[in-house]
């Protein structure tokens, strides 16, 4: 009688086998015959990046993700998805394991969001799916629904997805991204009273360091869980200091384009033109050249440099301003972290020729709009 049991447990699982195999197979047709009616059984994707969730260091969003693949590698997006029986003693089966599903005229008639392996819902079960932005060929989902992301490697603006329970009726599964990483910026202002003075200040560089000048301040390395959002951050051996240019070059290394690494640095551009006076009364970081950063505790050394020539009439002078941003209300506070999906602006405002003042606001950000910013 045990021996009838285990046979028809195997012969069980063996045909559990074989549906499997039917589900995983593609458009060649080796184990499923193409019909009219197959078309409407593949699994198909829809995406969107959401509001408070909003490529070098500029931003992700659906026009980044659509754009063409041949233009920009990692356009679009990858997708890991785990079917899962209604029999629960039957393991998960990984459908699609970090897929680039990316757009263009998959038909010949339209531009839709497609991938080459073509797979089809599961007459029995659902489906869950996983997706990160923007793609490389990289990660690996293990069994905490986690992906390894080593910022060090290029540093972008990670987005993730996930659509859990997915059944055929769901076709096609919608993805609503969100920011994974913190974002970093500035803007440097000055006291009016100089610009109404006829006094132009111009911004040679602005650098952003730990320990000292070519010291790195963040941690660059750490594992994203696709199904909570949530960050294990962990200590990979690599952190950057970050330096602002008008041209995206310093001088003693000239060879380093706008965002671009060297060593444990990364150079960025400021923004057009990078002064101040009666015509501009702001300089920023250029829209490519943000900071994208890991949730994570504060750093133990935080610094800022701001370079800079003040003119007027004719007067002119160099000046170095240094600021230990540690002990800036906000981030001062023993509880601060920087989280992931905020955007934190660092104001620096230049309250005469040799003085700065630095606030800090932070907020949601969907595109170049920051919602709901406070100050900290």
């Amino acid at each position: 009688m045990n021996l009838n049991y285990h046979k028809m447990k195997f012969l069980r699982l063996a045909f559990y086998v074989l549906i499997a195999q039917l589900v995983l197979s593609g458009c060649a047709g080796e184990a499923v015959e193409e019909t009219s009616s197959s078309s409407s059984s593949e699994i198909n994707f829809d995406a969107y990046v959401g509001r408070n969730a909003s490529t070098r260091s500029s931003e992700t969003n659906v026009d980044f993700l659509k754009r063409n693949i041949k233009d920009q590698f990692n356009a679009g997006f990858g997708v890991f998805a785990i079917y899962r029986h209604t029999d629960k003693t039957i393991p998960p089966l990984m459908l699609l394991n970090n897929e680039h599903v990316h757009w263009k005229n998959w038909k010949g008639d339209h531009p839709d969001w497609g991938y080459e392996h073509t797979r089809y819902w599961p007459s029995e079960g659902s489906v869950d799916f996983y997706a990160f932005a923007p793609h490389s060929d990289v990660p690996r989902l293990n069994d905490n629904f986690e992906i390894d992301f080593p910022a060090n490697w290029s540093p972008v603006d990670l987005v993730y997805a996930n659509a859990e329970n997915q059944k055929k009726a769901d076709n096609p599964v919608k993805f609503t991204f969100r920011h994974a990483l913190a974002r970093l910026s500035f803007d440097i202002t000055a006291n009016q009273k100089l610009e109404e003075n006829g006094a132009v200040i111009k911004v040679k560089e602005v650098k952003l360091y730990g320990a000292d000048e070519t010291s790195g301040i963040f941690l660059m390395g750490g594992h994203l869980n696709l199904k909570t959002g949530g960050w294990r951050p962990y200590p990979n051996g690599f952190s950057w200091f970050y330096t602002w240019t008008p041209d995206g070059i310093v001088e003693d290394k000239g060879n380093v384009e706008n965002g671009k690494k060297d060593e444990n640095s990364i150079i960025y551009k400021l923004s057009v033109p990078p002064q101040l006076d009666y015509k501009h009364d702001k300089i920023t970081n250029a829209d490519d050249s943000y900071i994208f950063i890991i949730p994570q505790e504060k750093p133990k050394n935080f610094n800022l440099k701001i370079t800079y020539t003040v003119e007027q009439g004719n007067f002119k002078e160099d000046v170095t301003v240094y600021k230990d941003l540690l002990k800036v209300p906000g981030i001062s506070d023993p509880s601060f972290t920087f989280v992931g999906g905020k955007a934190y602006t660092f104001h620096l405002k230049l309250l005469d020729p040799i003085n700065f003042d630095v606030k800090t606001t932070v907020g949601d950000w969907n595109g170049n709009v920051v919602n709901d910013e406070i100050t900290i």
